[in-house]
């Protein structure tokens, strides 16, 4: 998160501020890699899309997705989730709808505490497009303050996957401008 007066990234008392992807969603919900139960990156990431996708095609539903990787269920990504239901693959659909809705749940609660004028979705999900982006505005729309809303605007990053490391250069040139 960065603070608009200053300009600067804001870090916390111990460095864990704006772990978004780690306010949890459902307490109990899905185990997230960091050990707690329903955070929202154990439900709208990358990974946790194509997770998702393969547990809607266990019941045996017809869907592009098992063409897209040749019948290999383990190379299912979001990628080729959004893919799918950008060509109307109804279990993709209903995939992307579902990730949306999570990741407009979390969004909202930003918009409720924190109350900013800009939202930026990086990563994979900025790929998705307004497949994604049009649902998760609408699920914001759903839960957030009008007021909070009407001032947010919700975009896509232009770093694509390379906003962790861009991230983490400037983190780090900021904290030893001597050595940069």
């Amino acid at each position: 998160m960065v603070d608009r007066r200053g300009g600067k990234l804001y870090h916390g008392a111990s460095d864990v501020a704006g772990e978004v992807g780690h306010t949890s969603i459902d307490s109990t919900g899905r185990r997230c890699k960091c050990g707690n139960y329903g955070c929202l990156e154990a439900y709208a990431s990358g990974p946790a899309t194509a997770d998702r996708a393969r547990e809607a095609l266990a019941g045996g539903e017809d869907s592009l997705l098992i063409a897209m990787v040749d019948g290999k269920l383990e190379d299912l990504t979001a990628q080729h989730v959004y893919d799918a239901s950008k060509r109307g693959d109804s279990v993709a659909g209903e995939v992307v709808r579902e990730t949306a809705r999570f990741i407009g749940t979390g969004i909202a609660n930003l918009l409720n505490i924190f109350n900013p004028d800009v939202v930026v979705l990086a990563g994979g999900v900025a790929q998705a497009g307004e497949e994604l982006f049009g649902p998760v505005r609408a699920e914001v729309r759903r839960r957030a303050f009008k007021p909070a809303v009407d001032a947010c605007r919700i975009v896509p990053g232009a770093l694509g996957g390379s906003a962790g490391v861009v991230g983490a250069v400037a983190t780090f040139l900021a904290q030893h401008p001597a050595e940069a």
